[in-house]
């Protein structure tokens, strides 16, 4: 009798969620009175994450934030000596070259697949810990590769190991932070991934310079020895159903008698093929059925992907032609970092802003597609800044490519964080949408260098640049206007998809 009360009040509480803009773990706080053998997270002892003091959210965005840049600036760090690699594993192909690179990336698109849904079924901690040391493991092991089989392999090992923390840092994020305060930290965590690309050239040059490659994969490893020692005893769990299985396991040691159960009891668990073959391959399911997550991944690669394009063609264009050192060229990178920075910064301003606005909770009418407003100037930009860098090249002073590349870098950024939060804010499970953009952008960034040195060597730095900025305005203005318009029946159409592949049934 009393769990019935228990099972029809949280029935209530679930529909009454559905109609909020932000999806909260219901954890029970509100129903401990209606039975005594239900096991809830006390809310009043901040149990929930999302009761956190801010402290220990701030401790955890942090440490998630530091995993998240390192795996990337370890992705490019010996982009400007990548020459010195090519010469002392004796490789002569400019696109196996260029493969070295991308296979960081390629393993960025697969890891995420799995790591992601793992983690919303044995927790984020577990997966960001246990991905960073294979990082370590392998991170070592490539700086002592004397092949390029060797070196491809390492680094395709290492990159599963380090795309943990970026497959799951949007379920962190918003695990942990409600709407009005999940654009700063979502910030501070999503800059991790686009800035460590830039950055890691800006040091691996000078390493490379003045030591070794081999450096440009050790560093990364001991770095990342350290925040694994910070990870194991500092990184709590942040997705609430498992912090509340594992209180459930810890009482019933205690009350062995009791028939103990948590609200995961009382929701239907599905039991058709369909649904467990997309607990591993919900990314991928994501994107075939559901459209508006198809659009705005397709974007947010198209603008990652001419990213890593540039990484890889700056050693031509500012070592070979503007005659650059190795140092100097990474150097040269700070440019997009710059850009990155300023562009992280006015976008959350603008996101704010645009919160706000609806009205002083900022809640009402509030819906996902409004954190794609701002993709419409960030385009812009970026196709000017395309185009500034393009027709400049090697003709004028180097620092006027620079500065367009820093335009560029301001809208790349406002775009990618723009659709970071739309992913996390608009799905219902909101790692597995993470990595779904994952996935496809870092096909894209892995697939653009390798056709980098063909597109400038045929086209030109200027036409070759243009093409790239024809590109993402082809793409990305339509894409963002087509979701702003019809995207909540779009990812109501891709909710629907989903739950008939899983066996549920819509209420």
């Amino acid at each position: 009798m009393l769990r019935q009360k228990v099972k029809d009040a949280y029935s209530d509480l679930v529909v009454s969620q559905s109609s909020s803009p932000d999806k909260v773990f219901i954890g029970g706080s509100s129903l401990r009175q209606l039975d005594p053998l239900l096991v809830f997270l006390d809310e009043d002892k901040h149990e929930h994450p999302r009761t956190w003091p801010f402290r220990k959210k701030a401790q955890t965005t942090a440490i998630i934030a530091a995993l998240g840049f390192l795996s990337p600036f370890a992705s490019t760090i010996f982009a400007p000596s990548v020459h010195l690699l090519m010469d002392d594993l004796e490789i002569t192909d400019t696109t196996v070259g260029a493969l070295q690179i991308s296979v960081f990336l390629f393993a960025y698109a697969v890891g995420p697949l799995f790591l992601a849904p793992l983690s919303e079924l044995y927790g984020r901690a577990a997966i960001i810990n246990s991905g960073n040391l294979v990082f370590v493991a392998f991170s070592i092991g490539g700086g002592f590769s004397q092949t390029a089989t060797q070196f491809i392999v390492t680094r395709f090992l290492g990159g599963i190991g380090g795309s943990s923390a970026l497959a799951v840092m949007g379920g962190v994020a918003a695990d942990i932070w409600d709407l009005e305060t999940r654009p700063k930290a979502s910030a501070l965590v999503m800059l991790g991934p686009v800035l460590g690309p830039i950055l890691g050239p800006v040091c691996g040059g000078w390493m490379s310079q003045l030591a070794s490659w081999r450096w440009t994969l050790w560093v990364p490893a001991i770095a990342g020895g350290l925040l694994a020692f910070a990870g194991l005893t500092l990184l709590p769990e942040s997705y609430a159903p498992r912090v509340l299985q594992r209180k459930f396991k810890n009482e019933q040691c205690c009350r062995t008698n009791d028939q103990l159960y948590t609200v995961l009891d009382l929701e239907p668990r599905p039991s058709s093929r369909g649904y467990f073959f997309n607990q591993f391959l919900r990314p991928i399911v994501y994107l075939a059925l559901d459209p508006a997550l198809l659009l705005a991944s397709l974007f947010y690669a198209v603008v990652f992907g001419v990213i890593y394009l540039v990484i890889v063609t700056y050693s031509d264009v500012f070592g070979l032609g503007y005659h650059h050192s190795v140092g100097i060229v990474g150097t040269d990178f700070l440019a997009v970092g710059i850009g990155m920075i300023i562009g992280t910064i006015a976008t959350v301003k603008i996101m704010e802003a645009v919160f706000k606005k609806h009205d002083s909770t900022g809640q009402a009418g509030w819906k996902p597609e409004s954190r794609l407003i701002s993709c419409v100037v960030g385009g812009l930009l970026t196709v000017c800044g395309l185009f500034i860098y393009g027709f400049s090249a090697l003709k004028t002073h180097f620092i006027v490519p620079l500065v367009g590349m820093a335009i560029f870098a301001i809208g790349a950024m406002n775009i990618m964080l723009a659709i970071q939060l739309y992913a996390v804010d608009g799905f219902q499970y909101s790692a597995s949408a993470f990595a779904a953009i994952s996935f496809l952008r870092c096909i894209f960034a892995g697939a653009f260098p390798l056709f980098g040195p063909k597109l400038f060597e045929s086209l030109g730095i200027n036409w070759g640049v243009a093409l790239l900025a024809f590109l993402v305005l082809g793409v990305g203005l339509p894409l963002v206007l087509l979701l702003y318009i019809f995207g909540p029946k779009l990812r109501q159409m891709g909710l629907a998809r989903m739950e008939r592949l899983e066996g549920k049934k819509r209420s």
